[in-house]
């Protein structure tokens, strides 16, 4: 089966592979600091585990900043999903199998999906030393480059392909600073996705540093240099 993708808001995202579900930096804050708090109606469907919320899902962080990560929604989501399996940044209290492959490179299995986690650098200087991890998610011959909140550079790509030499990129999710960046732009020109999707983004209400608009401009400036760019609206399909 293909694999299903679906965008939340922030950094969220959904993974369903007809077998089993990925939820990705879904269960967050984020108001607080510009970006959007975890919508009510999927924390509804969390409790009454209604429509992607009734499969059999893990939870996947790139790391523990309120607009990625809530503790208390997570405890709650835990104690309802009791053989959930949880990965991330000092959050692998579960029985996650992973190797050591490299330093700054692991392997992990989490049901269905292989994930490779490479150990990248919180963009921002106020942010150095925060733990941080970037993903190569893959389902079948399906694979995902999940940026997060990284610095990412080109010597990057050569531990990406070092670990999955010939795997091909079907999309990647970045955010604004990482194309703004020229090293950047780079990394994903090596990288070379299917498809590039600009992420992290408030719901409009809530864009008070007007992230929305700087997405736009980004995207635009990226096509004008011909890496050609999406932005994503929240709540919907890819």
């Amino acid at each position: 089966m293909k694999l299903q993708i679906y965008y939340t808001v922030n950094t969220g995202l959904y993974l369903w592979n007809g077998r089993s579900g990925l939820l990705i930096d879904a269960l967050h804050g984020g108001k607080r600091v510009g970006f959007s708090d975890t919508p009510q109606k999927y924390i509804r469907m969390m409790r009454r585990k209604e429509q992607f919320f009734g499969q059999a899902n893990d939870l996947l962080f790139t790391h523990t900043h309120e607009d990625h990560y809530d503790g208390e929604l997570v405890k709650e989501f835990l104690a309802l999903n009791p053989d959930c399996l949880i990965y991330g940044p000092g959050l692998d209290r579960s029985k996650v199998q992973s190797v050591l492959l490299e330093k700054g490179v692991l392997r992990i299995r989490m049901r269905d999906y292989i994930i490779y986690a490479f150990t990248t650098e919180h963009d921002g200087k106020k942010f150095a030393g925060e733990p941080h991890y970037s993903y190569l998610i893959c389902s079948g011959e399906q694979s995902l480059w999940v940026s997060g909140d990284a610095v990412l550079y080109p010597e990057l790509f050569d531990q990406v392909r070092g670990v999955s030499p010939d795997v091909r990129i079907d999309a990647a999710f970045v955010m604004i600073y990482q194309l703004g960046s020229r090293l950047g732009r780079e990394f994903l020109r090596r990288l070379s996705p299917e498809r590039l999707y600009l992420y992290h983004l408030p719901y409009p209400e809530d864009d008070v540093f007007h992230y929305c608009r700087m997405a736009e401009d980004t995207a635009a400036r990226c096509g004008q240099e011909g890496l050609s760019v999406r932005k994503l609206s929240a709540d919907t399909f890819l």
